[in-house]
This record gives structure tokens, sequence and C-alpha cells, in this order.
């Protein structure tokens, strides 16, 4: 691991306030932890549904290790008149709030945008939920699988002959997090730039539009042709590019990903396809008709599954690293915490927790090589900063454990 640079962190003094109970709020805010905020992190007294998610070890969820890293977590029952006092006493503290409840929720108990301007808030509250803060299904909810139905998103993943696939894992909360990420940022930002000013700037985004808006293709195609993209599995001819996996003699997997006529002549020279290479240098990649780009990509796609079933992996890499194409085996969790580049650039940082020891998780992204941008601890006990936070904002030790008791803290 490199040693840790001087610079101070990216985002140092901003202050964030995290009422996110699902995780695609709760990433962002690890997000904005990961580069140097200072992120308060409000659990309810009985705990949060992230607490629940699967796998465990020791009773202890692996999706909020990772989720709470570097925060202060305390606890706050935002229902309750008390709690919605001390949430309104501390908020004008805070440059930005990020919240994931139902759009109505929290204007039902008191702590809207307005009432948070009426406490003297100044602040970018980022707003996340399934359809969005506007629109005949804002009350509907939703999770990230609803989000990656409804974005068209996992219409065109699979197999043509095979119903629609989602990710194996909460892809749509994870994109709707960046977005909730660029989001409060670009709302700080424009509050620095247009000089101080008192209220509530609400950033809104919704699960599904995150994935909607990455993928670019499938709304101006059907706009323009009326074609809907089917699935196509781990092959994209239909988008014009050599793209799949493929199997190796000895059982390994390989992507292979070319997009041009450079990088799939690079490809086809690797598995000697000396027919297929003279049709690029023909300039079959620039035919005007769709379909003579497919059918050529066809043939590609065919010599090199006969190609790859031939050899073992080893050869295959040789060929392919001699050509300068783009490929990389199939990783999986085994082989990501083997490999050398990932730990050359800290994807894994090991952190002591006090519940299960040394704990590997992913590392910080982006990198900022000239500052000190660090993991100091994952996720812990509800209310672990209790004592420390409300005892620096005026409640005596009695206090707590009274609002301990009646469900407030």
């Amino acid at each position: 691991m490199s040693p840790p640079r001087s610079g101070r962190a990216a985002l140092a003094g901003l202050r964030v306030l995290d009422l996110g109970h699902q995780y695609a709020a709760a990433n962002a805010c690890a997000i904005l932890a990961d580069l140097g905020a200072e992120v308060v992190s409000v659990e309810h007294p009985e705990g949060n549904a992230i607490r629940t998610m699967l796998p465990k070890k020791d009773g202890q969820s692996m999706w909020w290790k990772v989720s709470q890293r570097n925060k202060t977590q305390v606890t706050l029952n935002l229902s309750s008149p008390r709690g919605r006092e001390l949430l309104l006493r501390i908020a004008p503290e805070f440059d930005l709030l990020v919240e994931n409840f139902r759009p109505g929720t929290l204007e039902k108990w008191g702590i809207g945008p307005a009432d948070l301007e009426r406490a003297g808030a100044s602040l970018t509250m980022v707003r996340v939920s399934g359809y969005g803060q506007t629109g005949p299904y804002r009350d509907r909810p939703g999770f990230g699988t609803i989000g990656e139905a409804m974005s068209g998103f996992a219409h065109m993943n699979g197999y043509p002959d095979g119903p629609p696939t989602f990710p194996s894992t909460t892809l749509a909360d994870g994109v709707a997090s960046i977005w909730a990420v660029v989001g409060a940022l670009a709302g700080r930002l424009a509050r620095l730039r247009d000089g101080p000013s008192c209220g509530v700037e609400v950033v809104d985004v919704a699960l599904f539009e995150g994935l909607f808006r990455i993928v670019p293709t499938q709304i101006p195609t059907f706009q323009q042709t009326g074609v809907v993209q089917k699935r196509p599995g781990n092959y994209l001819g239909d988008h014009g590019v050599l793209r799949n996996v493929y199997g190796s003699r000895d059982g390994r997997w390989i992507a292979v990903s070319a997009v041009g006529p450079v990088a799939i002549r690079r490809v086809m020279v690797a598995a000697r396809a000396d027919a297929q290479v003279a049709e690029i240098d023909a300039g079959v990649m620039d035919a005007r008709e769709t379909a003579a780009v497919e059918a050529f990509l066809g043939r590609c796609n065919e010599h090199l599954l006969a190609w790859s079933a031939a050899a073992d992996y080893a050869a295959l890499s040789a060929d392919l690293t001699a050509a300068g194409a783009v490929f990389s085996p199939i990783y999986s969790a085994a082989d990501i915490v083997d490999d050398p580049h990932y730990r050359a650039r800290d994807d894994l940082v090991t952190v002591q927790d006090p519940e299960l020891g040394p704990l590997t998780m992913q590392g910080i992204v982006p990198k900022f090589p000239q500052r000190d941008h660090r993991v100091t601890h994952a996720g812990g006990e509800r209310g672990r900063d209790n004592a420390r936070f409300w005892g620096e904002r005026g409640l005596s030790p009695q206090a707590i454990v009274q609002l301990r008791r009646d469900g407030v803290l």
C-alpha cells in the first residue's frame, strides 16, 4: 500500500447529515465520507434495514460495514416530537442533508424543506426515492430492483431466448448513489458561486432515472427507427462492437471487447482470423448497411468461439496481449483479492473492526494522489457515537439515558 498523502482531503470541512435508511442514500454519504466530508449518520433507535441484509458473519451485515464506513453514528427517532426538535436543532450545522424516505414523509413529520428553513438551515437537501418527488408515481414505494425494471435496463439484459435479467447486486441503488453525490456537490458548488443564501435547495434523485440516464441508445433508437432493442446476452454485435465472453479449453472465461475497426482488427489478429482481418482492411466496418456490419461481427464471433475453445487460457492471453487487444479474465472475489493491480492502486483496504477483527473492503474511488483520503473504520453498533455527539450539543449523560428509555435515541 502506498503511504498516505499529506494534502487535505478534498471534501474536508463539508458537513453532511445522513438520514438514509436504504443503500442508495447511505452509499452516497459513504462516498462523501471517503473523500473527507464529516458525515453524521442518523439511525432509528430500533435499527436500520441495511443491517438485516445478507451476507452476514456473527450477525454483522457486510452491507452495513461498507455503507456506514467513516461516519459518525448516532440514533434518533425522527417521527417523534422530541426527535423532530433535536433534528431541527442540529440541521443548521450542516451543508448537505441526504434522505431516502418516500416523498412526503419528512413533511408529515415536520422536518421537510420548509421546516428546515424555518429552523435556520441553509443547505442542499438530496432526496433519493424510487420514482422522484414529482409525477404520478411519486407516492409509490420503490427499491433498486424496481428502478432496474422501469429504466429499461432489465429488458435489455439476459439472453434473447430468456427472461429479462436483473444484476446480481443492487446496481440501480449504486448508480443512484453516484448521481446523488453529483447532485450534492453541484448544489454545494452553486451555493458557493452564487454567494451566501438562506434556505434549502432540493436535489431530486429517482432510482429509475439513474440507470435510465446511462443507457445511451434505447430511446433515440426507438424514436428514430421504431426498434425496441432486444436482449443480446454477452454478445453485442447489434451495437456495432465486438464483445462477448469466451470459454477456454481449460475452463477459464475471458471477456473480449473491441470498439472500432482498429480494436477489432487486433482481436482478430490474435485469433489468426486472416479472412476477417482482410475484411476489416477492405473497410467492412464503414459499410452504410447495418446488416453488413452485423453479419461481419457475427463471423468474427463464430471464429472467436472456436478459437478460444481450442486453447488454454495462458495461450489465449499471450496471443491477445501480443496483439494489443482489450481483454480480461472474468474475476471472482478470490481473483480480486489476489490481484497485484488491485493492491497497487489501494483498491483493497483493511480496517480493524471491533466485531469482526481485520475487515477488508473496497478502497476509495476516485483517487486523489496528492490528498490524504483513507478508510478509518467500518459501520458499527447502533448509537456508537451518541454520548459524544449529543453531549457536544448540550445533552447531559442523564438526558441521553432518558431519551434512550423514551425511544427517542
